[in-house]
């Protein structure tokens, strides 16, 4: 008698609604961040996480997490500046390197009351090394082999039985295999979208 062995498949692609997430309050300023999604060891250590950070005042102050690289990417709003001081401008479009424990934010005094929003990638380096990427997708496209998540910033883009529209990320299941090797990537199928990839 043969006894079948049971080998699940792999977890299906998570669609996040970025507005639905639970917020939390910055250290200082006006403003608040979300966790959109991440990865983690058994004993709770970071490898890496994604979180967007929505200014609304003039100012705001991000506590990040500890011995970690961060990439900054804005998506939306008015430009803001990174830093203490001389501030560096960080405008939609752009990525940026910064390191420190705490992400100063500033903005001008704006009589409008949109939000700069601005994604936060933070990464212990010995755990995982991932980074931010601006796409363009239109139709049937191969996602890159170690895509982590999609956010879309405007468009459509349909993946492993998912469909996130502007302000929503598809959030990948892990491509290693149990052979420590990295399995291709998925496909999606796009609608002239414009998308911010987790990749790495």
């Amino acid at each position: 008698m043969t006894t079948a062995t049971f080998v699940p498949g792999p977890a299906p692609t998570r669609l996040t609604r970025l507005r639905d997430l639970p917020r939390r309050g910055l250290v200082a300023g006006g403003g608040h961040v979300r966790e959109i999604c991440g990865q983690w060891g058994a004993g709770g250590e970071l490898h890496w996480m994604l979180q967007l950070v929505e200014l609304r005042g003039p100012e705001g102050v991000l506590h990040l997490p500890p011995d970690a690289a961060h990439v900054l990417a804005g998506i939306g709003g008015p430009q803001v500046g990174v830093g203490p001081g001389a501030a560096v401008g960080l405008r939609k479009e752009r990525v940026l390197h910064y390191a420190g424990a705490f992400l100063e934010l500033r903005r001008p005094q704006l009589r409008a009351a949109e939000l700069s929003r601005v994604l936060v990638l933070s990464s212990v380096p010995a755990r995982a090394t991932p980074s931010l990427v601006f796409s363009d997708l239109h139709g049937t496209t191969p996602l890159p082999a170690d895509v982590r998540a999609v956010v879309v910033r405007s468009g459509r883009v349909s993946a492993g039985g998912s469909t996130a529209t502007a302000m929503e990320a598809l959030v990948l299941p892990d491509a290693t295999r149990s052979d420590g090797a990295v399995a291709s990537g998925p496909g999606a199928v796009a609608d002239d979208a414009r998308v911010l990839m987790v990749v790495g």
